[in-house]
Formats: C-alpha cells, structure tokens, sequence
C-alpha cells in the first residue's frame, strides 16, 4: 500500500469500510489497473429509486417533453411512444443480425 500513499491504519481502516473509501478505493483501482468501478463493492449495493427504476422509454419521453417546452398532448405521447418502440426492435435487430455474423464476413 506505500504505492499508493495510504498509511498502514488507513488502509486497514479501509478494510473495515472506514474513513475516506472512495479516495482509497480509486487509489487501489489505480495501482492495479481495474476498470471496473464497483470491484470492491458488495452485490447487494442499493441503487436510487431514480437511477434503477426509469425506464428508457421514461427516458425518451421526458426528453420529448422538454423540446416541446411541456405541451405534450396525447397524440404526441402515442406517436413518439410508437418512435420508441421502433427503435428499440431496429436495435434488437441489429444485435441479432451482429451476433449471427460477429465478423461482419458474407
């Protein structure tokens, strides 16, 4: 741990999930080159209701409304929900279609 300027208490505090773990965490994610920002966090972590629970098409709809200064009418929410959906299987299409022939080759 000396690489990563963390003092010997520090660190075992850290351990414990004690003191500032964010910092030591990323100093640790640094020295070992991990990618994976939640390596030395638990499974079962709790996320916000607003980050887990919207869904895309939530997503894309609040975005419609706000190009529109909030004059959505109900026309409007079929048809971009429609948009969505539509895009959505041109996706999955896509990655089905990717998948099949990975390398792109005929």
């Amino acid at each position: 741990m000396e690489r990563t300027g963390i003092k010997k208490t520090a660190y075992y505090n850290f351990l414990k999930g004690e003191g500032n773990v964010e910092e030591y965490v990323a100093k640790t994610n640094k020295l070992f080159c991990i990618k994976d920002p939640f390596f030395f966090y638990k499974a079962d972590m709790e996320f916000k209701e607003r980050t887990f629970g919207r869904s895309r098409a939530d997503s894309f709809m609040n975005y419609v409304a706000l190009l529109f200064h909030g004059t959505v009418n109900e026309e409007l929410k079929k048809g971009m929900h429609f948009f969505s959906e539509f895009v959505e299987r041109i996706d999955v299409l896509k990655s089905v279609t990717n998948s099949e022939n990975p390398r792109g080759s005929p």
